[in-house]
């Protein structure tokens, strides 16, 4: 996803795994300028398509540094550094979810450049 009047970054969701009735694991890549910090709305949602778990996910700024490929602990996030073109860089979160009800998918809501 590119948020309309800028090409700061994209999003790109890439699966989800139903852990639990309470756990979802939402994996998605983000590619944005090295020098920038973003944030995006991880959530799961139900078979009637509500919001039922959301997590925020904070990239940046810098390159990560995890070489973790491994799937987080409950409540914790990896994010997986991956190619570098130029002045962008193309990282992938592995983001547990807790929901409150039983999802059916997840991926991002939205993400947004956080001003320095």
């Amino acid at each position: 996803m590119t948020i309309a009047g800028t090409e700061r970054f994209t999003s790109k969701d890439v699966a989800f795994d139903i852990q639990s009735p309470q756990l979802v694991t939402v994996t998605f890549d983000v590619t944005r300028n090295v020098e920038d910090t973003v944030e995006c709305a991880a959530q799961v949602l139900s078979e009637g398509k509500a919001v039922v778990g959301w997590k925020l996910v904070t990239f940046g700024p810098g390159e990560s540094s995890s070489s973790s490929t491994t799937t987080p602990q409950p409540g914790a996030d990896a994010i997986v550094p991956g190619a570098r073109n130029g002045d962008q860089v193309t990282e992938r979160a592995i983001s547990q979810v807790r929901t409150n009800y039983q999802g059916v998918s997840g991926g991002v809501s939205r993400c947004w450049v956080l001003e320095k």
